[in-house]
């Protein structure tokens, strides 16, 4: 079983979020890995920048869209990237970077899924990971568009989707949700 949530949230509230889950245990397991899939709005010297960081091992980076479309809008910042999170304690900084003005995933998954997340996400550029995982008991997803236009509070939330496993930690839980 699953849990989701969907709507808007306070931008506060999410950065707030993202701080505390950077410093709990619950997420430094070696059995699972964080990943941050950045679904666009950033440019190729962005991914080739973020290579450089140590905190984080960029797994693949490339055109968010079809990949014949890339020469056409090569001057547009439309570049996807796949990253491992190396550094659990900066993930709240590394996500907000990697997801600025566009939408991105934040997955807490079992190790032996991300060879899977990886095809799925390189091959069929797809933002949607969640199909993977639909017999593990312990994992979270979390999608926020940060570029998320609100009818009556623009500029003061985002839009997420969170998606929670049975067995995931308490703490986490009740932290994301």
């Amino acid at each position: 079983m699953k849990n989701r949530i969907t709507g808007e949230i306070e931008i506060q509230v999410l950065e707030s979020m993202l701080a505390a889950l950077s410093k709990l245990n619950a997420i430094s397991s070696a059995d699972f890995t964080l990943l941050i899939q950045g679904m666009g709005s950033q440019t190729r010297s962005f991914y080739r920048e973020l290579r450089t960081n140590e905190s984080v091992e960029v797994i693949w980076s490339g055109w968010c869209s079809k990949v014949w479309w890339s020469y056409l809008f090569s001057f547009i910042p439309g570049q996807a990237g796949l990253v491992k999170v190396l550094d659990r304690k900066k993930l709240d900084s590394l996500y907000l970077e990697i997801g600025a003005q566009s939408m991105c995933g934040l997955y807490f998954v079992p190790s032996e899924k991300v060879e899977v997340i990886m095809d799925k996400v390189i091959n069929e550029r797809s933002f949607d990971v969640s199909d993977i995982l639909k017999d593990e008991k312990n994992y979270f997803l979390l999608v926020v568009d940060f570029d998320y236009r609100s009818e009556t509070r623009d500029g003061e939330v985002y839009y997420r989707d969170f998606i929670v496993a049975d067995n995931v930690d308490e703490e986490v839980k009740k932290l994301l949700q």
